[in-house]
């Protein structure tokens, strides 16, 4: 706990540097520039994004191999990133999209799904007590996922959201009950793979 909180704080710099877009990263209008390897909005807002898997990634949180985990099939996030999970949740997922599909006629709309132990320490830096301390996040295992936080259409209570709580467990994916509705930390974005699990 100690190594992430410094970790965290070391990140906080106000003004990073300012670099190029890593290779591969999607050119995309929302972009308006890179500063410290993640992608910035026009007024210097960071644009959180799925991670990338790296090939030596040693199966810790944060640190998960590339042969470890899929790409997610239907695409990408709202700027173009690639999406990934672990294989198992992947293939999981894919089959609870066909289910929604079937339910709601279009796919599930993914914000945010891996998140290395990097992007875990500057989320922590940017969000603090919202945030999970580093090494500690499920997204961190290719476990976890967030849809669109479009409160409309994915919000407590809205049908997406009550099909999902009903339906994922079958395909191994749940809303924790430390998200849910009442909750101080109420994330009706957040969902989890777990097989068995209902909350």
């Amino acid at each position: 706990q100690e190594q992430a909180d410094a970790d965290a704080a070391a990140a906080r710099p106000s003004a990073g540097t300012r670099s190029g877009a890593p290779a591969g990263a999607p050119s995309s209008p929302g972009i308006a520039g890179w500063v410290d390897g993640r992608p910035v909005d026009a007024q210097g807002n960071v644009l959180w994004v799925t991670s990338v898997p790296t090939a030596d990634g040693d199966g810790s949180n944060g640190h998960m191999p590339a042969s470890a985990m899929c790409q997610v099939p239907w695409g990408t996030d709202q700027l173009g990133f690639a999406q990934y999970l672990r294989c198992d949740a992947g293939d999981a997922l894919t089959a609870l999209n066909e289910a929604f599909r079937a339910q709601f006629g279009a796919s599930l709309d993914l914000d945010l799904t891996y998140r290395s132990y990097e992007d875990q320490v500057a989320m922590k830096a940017a969000f603090g007590g919202l945030a999970a301390a580093p090494g500690t996040s499920s997204h961190g295992l290719g476990t976890a996922l967030d849809v669109q936080e479009w409160p409309g259409t994915y919000g407590f209570g809205t049908a997406r959201y009550d099909w999902l709580v009903a339906n994922g467990p079958a395909y191994g994916w749940y809303a924790p009950a430390r998200v849910r509705q009442g909750q101080p930390y109420a994330e009706y974005w957040h969902f989890e793979y777990g097989p068995g699990r209902t909350s």
